[in-house]
C-alpha cells in the first residue's frame, strides 16, 4: 500500500475536490486529454470548465479560471482566460501536499480504538485506546490484553490425536506404548500498560513514531510467566480516507520477573533482567 501511494503520477483536480490520478496527454484552455492509470486504458478528453488545476509528476501545475459568458448581440459566447503554468520544486510540492494534509487531519478525531489481530494466534486478545494531543504530534495509548495458551491448546489437541492413533494401531499387540501427553496452561491472564508515541510526518498520511512501551501482567502462552517489560519502540502509522489507521512497530528492551513468580520458581532473587523484544501490527479506527 505504501509503495502504491509513493508511485509518481499526474493528477487532475476538479473544482468539486475530486482528484483523478492519470497520465496527462495534452492541456489547453478548453480541453484536457488524459489516460487512466489502469492497464490498456484509452485516452479521455474532458472540458476544463470543471477543472481547477492539473499537476504533473515533475512538479509543473496548470491552473484554470472559471469560464465567463459574454453576450454579443443575440449570441452568448463563452470565453476562457489564459491558462497559467506554475513550476515548483519537489521540496515545495512536498511541503504543499503536507500542508494540505495537515489541514484535513486537524479536522479528524483525536481518539483511536485499536485491535491487534495477529496476536490472537499467539494467545493474546488485545484492544487499545489512544488519545492524540499536541496537534496530533503525541499519542498516549492504553492497551489491555487477555492472555491464554492458544499454542498449548493446539499442541495438546495434536498430542491427544497422535496418542489415540497409536493406541488404535497397536491394539493387537500385548504392550502398547504412548508418548507423554502435552498439557496446556489452563486459565487466562491479564497484561496492561502504556505507550507514549512521538509522531513525525514523513509525507501525507504517513508518520514515523517512537517512544517508550511499558507492560505488566501474566502471559499464559509463555508458561504463565508474570513480570514487567520496558521497551523503546519505533514504527510507522498509515492513515486512510475512511478514518482508519494501521501501525507497524518493533521494540527492544528488557523484562523482569515479578517477585511472586520468581519465588514460585525457587529463585533466590527476583531482580533478574532479560532482553525482550516485540513486533506489533495494529488496525485502528478514529472515533
Amino acid at each position: 500500500m505504501i509503495s502504491y501511494q509513493m508511485k509518481s503520477q499526474d493528477r487532475i483536480i476538479l473544482r468539486s475536490g475530486k482528484v483523478i490520478p492519470c497520465q496527462l496527454i495534452s492541456v489547453n484552455n478548453q480541453e484536457i486529454t488524459y489516460r487512466d492509470t489502469s492497464a490498456m486504458a484509452k485516452d479521455t478528453t474532458m472540458n476544463t470548465s470543471d477543472v481547477l488545476m492539473t499537476e504533473y509528476q515533475s512538479g509543473g501545475i496548470y491552473t484554470f479560471s472559471k469560464p465567463v459568458s459574454v453576450i454579443q448581440g443575440t449570441t452568448t459566447v463563452t470565453t476562457y482566460s489564459n491558462t497559467s503554468y506554475i513550476t515548483e520544486t519537489r521540496a515545495q510540492r512536498k511541503e504543499r501536499l503536507l500542508k494540505e494534509w495537515k489541514e484535513k487531519e486537524a479536522l479528524l478525531p483525536n481518539n483511536i480504538i485499536g485491535f491487534y489481530i495477529p496476536e490472537i494466534a499467539f494467545g493474546r486478545l488485545t484492544v487499545s485506546y489512544e488519545r492524540l494531543i499536541a496537534n496530533k504530534s503525541i499519542g498516549i495509548t492504553i492497551p489491555i490484553s487477555l492472555t491464554y495458551d492458544g499454542i498449548g491448546a493446539l499442541a495438546e489437541f495434536s498430542s491427544n490425536n497422535t496418542n489415540a492413533n497409536n493406541v488404535n494401531q497397536n491394539s493387537t499387540n500385548s504392550q502398547t506404548t504412548t508418548s507423554t501427553p502435552i498439557k496446556r496452561n489452563v486459565g487466562t491472564g491479564i497484561i496492561a500498560g502504556i505507550d507514549i508515541n512521538y509522531y513525525h510526518d514523513l509525507k501525507p498520511k504517513l508518520k514515523y513514531f517512537f517512544g517508550p512501551r511499558v507492560r505488566y501482567g501474566t502471559d499464559m502462552t509463555l508458561g504463565g510467566i508474570e513480570g514487567f517489560t520496558f521497551q523503546l519502540q519505533n514504527g510507522l502509522l498509515k492513515s486512510s480516507r475512511k478514518r482508519t489507521v494501521s501501525s507497524l512497530a518493533i521494540g527492544f528492551g528488557f523484562a523482569q520477573l515479578s517477585e511472586n513468580y520468581a519465588r514460585t520458581l525457587g529463585l533466590g532473587s527476583y531482580k533478574h533482567y532479560f532482553p525482550w523484544a516485540s513486533f506489533t501490527w495494529r488496525l485502528g479506527f478514529r472515533l
